[in-house]
């Protein structure tokens, strides 16, 4: 897949994410009280994220947090194989994804604390909200952490191992052109005037 049309599907998976995010704040004036049920690596129905109680959203975002950071060090380790390789496109793809994924986690780490004290001062409203970014957090180190693993398979265009071979025509002529052979004197044709 050719960069353009990753950054394209890139852009449409962000638009994605933030979109549901939109839509997901709209969500978070029901305050129903039901309880939760958990689904495979810890994430929570989206639907029913509304309705968690602040134990629980902070649970969520303690496990965001431990992903996010398994995920910077899994990049790194990614990040420090690829330049032991030499292997210039995947250390800058990898790269690329490295700083992102930190990036993402030192808000993560802000949004968090932001988190913690609007738990503090009992207000639900900011307490949703930062929890609705840091989930929206987390869905960004799923994007990335593909994009990271996209990165290995770079390796097949290392111009390195290219062999060029090339066959010469016989039948092509045997003059150097870069010599250059002057010109002798122009020859002028005689043409016979007109009879009249």
């Amino acid at each position: 897949m050719s960069r353009h049309l990753r950054l394209i599907y890139g852009l449409v998976a962000v638009f994605a994410l933030v979109s549901g995010g939109f839509g997901y704040a709209v969500a978070q004036g029901s305050e129903d009280g039901d309880d939760a049920e958990g689904t495979a690596d810890g994430e929570i129905d989206a639907q029913r994220r509304s309705n968690l109680g602040p134990e629980e959203q902070r649970e969520e975002a303690t496990k965001i947090q431990q992903r996010g950071g398994d995920l910077s060090r899994r990049v790194a380790s990614m990040l420090d194989e690829a330049r032991q390789e030499g292997d210039i496109i995947r250390v800058t793809c990898v790269n690329d994804k490295l700083t992102q994924v930190n990036a993402n986690l030192r808000t993560l780490e802000q949004r968090v604390s932001q988190f913690d004290d609007a738990v503090e001062s009992r207000d639900n409203g900011r307490r949703n909200h930062e929890f609705t970014v840091i989930i929206v957090l987390g869905q960004k180190f799923i994007v990335l952490d593909r994009e990271a693993a996209q990165c290995i398979g770079q390796d097949i265009f290392d111009t390195g191992a290219t062999t060029v071979t090339t066959e010469i025509d016989p039948d092509n002529p045997s003059e150097d052109p870069t010599i250059i052979i002057p010109a002798g004197s122009p020859v002028i044709p005689f043409v016979p005037p007109p009879a009249s």
